[in-house]
């Protein structure tokens, strides 16, 4: 009996190990994701001044980069989660004096974006919502001196520290001068970013380097005079000018985009805070959507879900969309059902969310779950966020009642 129970172990302890096996040689078969390895000190980082300098290495399977980088963590919210998102800077020498530029798909550039996307475990939400949205823009020729029309664009990674899994993330173009094509020597080319939820970033009031961090630009009294001539527009107009001069202050298609698109993607995150105003000339602004990882229902703990059948709560609280509803309702709805013939159909968007996560090995989503689970036991739910059937299920709700509304919009 005890022999027969032994074989009975062997056999048992050799099938797994035959299993393991195959599945190492099946994920070491896949097409690996690029990879990025840092050698330095980069623990205890929570605060943006914190300057970290260390080596890299850069592997995308067809050549490898090697320098030196400086490094600092982005974000705003997202620096309280154990997991950071990283601004990255690349040099050619260990005294950071010499700017290597690396082409990775969009232009040699210097400076990137990591980003951890904590709240999202499929990582796809806000590079995908980003490339559709720069699809919109492209289709209205909005911002095309801009490598993604004035969007991030970006591919999942595998990111290392000294030797060890760092984890899952997105090598993103950043928020910087050359997402928008701009020359940072040109005092004309500034780009302002909604960093909270004030009258001022609800164009309810007048703005200032508080509410509106400058990106691309001097905080000078030059620029500050720019922004006030656009809020006081959107402020103080009567109906009649704000419909009449509205394009000598902002880019009509880029507006009715925007508010299309946070409309359908449910960017609640949006509609004050993270928005981006560009303008190249001091005079006309351009909207851009920035930051959108709690998208399509998901809210920005990525642990809760919006009710789909109520409206955006932000949408009609600022005064820019709210003036746009009454005095562009027409062009919003003729916009809305444009979009809904291609871009905004179910079949396009589900097959954009398909492309970006095809090339991600399933080995590689479970080490992000062993590195940052916080369970004993260590499951995918352990990682915030839902997966692509709950982006399905908003699809199937949303649009038929985004229909609705803007059919009444257009007075059907």
């Amino acid at each position: 009996m005890n022999k027969k129970r032994n074989i009975l172990i062997l056999c048992i302890v050799a099938g797994v190990l035959l299993a393991g096996l195959l599945y190492a040689f099946a994920a070491a078969s896949r097409p690996k994701l690029p990879r990025l390895y840092f050698e330095g000190n980069i623990s205890n980082m929570v605060e943006k001044s914190d300057q970290r300098e260390i080596s890299f290495e850069y592997d995308d399977g067809q050549e490898v980069i090697t320098g030196y980088a400086q490094l600092k963590v982005q974000g705003t919210s997202s620096l309280a989660y154990s997991k950071k998102n990283y601004t990255i800077k690349f040099y050619q020498d260990p005294e950071y004096k010499d700017k290597l530029k690396i082409d990775v798909g969009w232009g040699a550039e210097s400076k990137y974006c990591l980003k951890a996307n904590w709240i999202d475990k499929t990582h796809a939400r806000n590079i995908v919502t980003a490339k559709i949205a720069s699809q919109v823009q492209q289709k209205y020729n909005v911002l095309t001196q801009a490598p993604c029309n004035g969007l991030i664009d970006g591919f999942p990674i595998e990111i290392y520290s000294n030797g060890k899994f760092l984890g899952l993330y997105t090598f993103n173009i950043p928020k910087d001068a050359w997402q928008f094509g701009m020359d940072d020597d040109n005092p004309d080319h500034i780009v302002i970013c909604g960093e909270d939820w004030e009258p001022a970033n609800l164009f309810l009031g007048e703005p200032d380097f508080d509410t509106w961090s400058v990106e691309v630009g001097e905080e000078s009294d030059e620029t500050l005079e720019k922004m006030k001539t656009l809020f006081d527009f959107v402020l103080n107009s009567t109906d009649e000018v704000f419909k009449a001069d509205f394009e000598k202050h902002l880019d009509l298609d880029s507006a009715l985009n925007y508010y299309i698109l946070a409309d359908a993607v449910y960017l609640q995150d949006n509609l004050g805070k993270n928005m981006l105003l560009a303008t190249y000339d001091g005079e006309k602004w351009y909207l851009s959507l920035y930051d959108m990882d709690a998208s399509w229902g998901t809210d920005c703990s990525g642990t809760a879900l919006w009710d789909y059948d109520t409206e955006l709560l932000g949408m009609s609280k600022n005064n820019l969309f709210a003036r746009m509803e009454k005095c562009f309702a027409e062009e919003l709805a003729d916009r809305y059902f444009e979009l809904r013939q291609d871009i905004l159909t179910k079949e396009h968007i589900m097959s954009e969310f398909v492309a970006f996560s095809e090339p991600i090995p399933k080995l590689t989503f479970w080490k992000e779950v062993m590195k940052w689970g916080v369970g004993f036991i260590k499951t995918p739910s352990d990682i915030p966020g839902f997966d692509y059937s709950q982006i399905e299920d908003y699809l199937d709700i949303m649009l038929d009642a985004l229909d609705a509304k803007y059919a009444a919009m257009a007075g059907e």
